[in-house]
């Protein structure tokens, strides 16, 4: 179990024989999620678990902890400011605010009201900014994008729409 969890995290199988003083933050904290996935919870709850990393390491490790989830059917439940990685990994999203419950839904839902967010000290998702000024533009896109995937998709259908000319 732990070596399957290593590969989850990115971990290399090589380091399990370094003392954890020899690890970087990045491989400490891998290393940690490991530990914790390998332990078989049926929830997993990680607090900010992505912070710190490049936008590589980001995305390895939100991506093993959902083949993690897929795999062993486990509930992870993620706390982070990080609304890109939300959008991204997070099928449902609960919005505190003042210790008090201030949205439950998924993410087109929830960021459906960007206004609120923003009153909550949160965001939407950078791509959805980016969006929504060129809508402001006059550009046809949808604005319920909010990941990059979605950005992508919508943009080809727009090129598409435009028969491949300037869009």
């Amino acid at each position: 179990r732990v070596r399957r969890c290593l590969e989850f995290t990115g971990v290399p199988e090589k380091l399990m024989q370094k003392s954890p003083f020899e690890l970087s933050g990045g491989q400490k904290r891998r290393v940690a999620i490991a530990g914790v996935m390998a332990m078989n919870p049926s929830v997993l709850v990680l607090d900010e678990p992505a912070a710190g990393l490049d936008p590589a390491g980001r995305e390895s490790i939100l991506s093993g902890v959902d083949m993690w989830r897929r795999e062993t059917g486990g509930t992870v439940i993620i706390v982070s400011h990080s609304m890109e990685d939300i959008a991204e990994h997070c099928d449902r999203i609960l919005v505190m605010n003042d210790g008090e419950v201030a949205g439950y839904g998924t993410p087109k839902e929830i960021f459906r009201d960007p206004e609120k967010l923003v009153g909550f000290g949160l965001a939407v998702p950078q791509i959805t900014r980016v969006f929504s000024l060129l809508r402001k533009e006059g550009i046809d896109l949808p604005d319920d994008v909010y990941t990059v995937d979605e950005a992508f998709d919508a943009i080809a259908r727009l090129w598409e729409r435009k028969g491949g000319k300037n869009a």
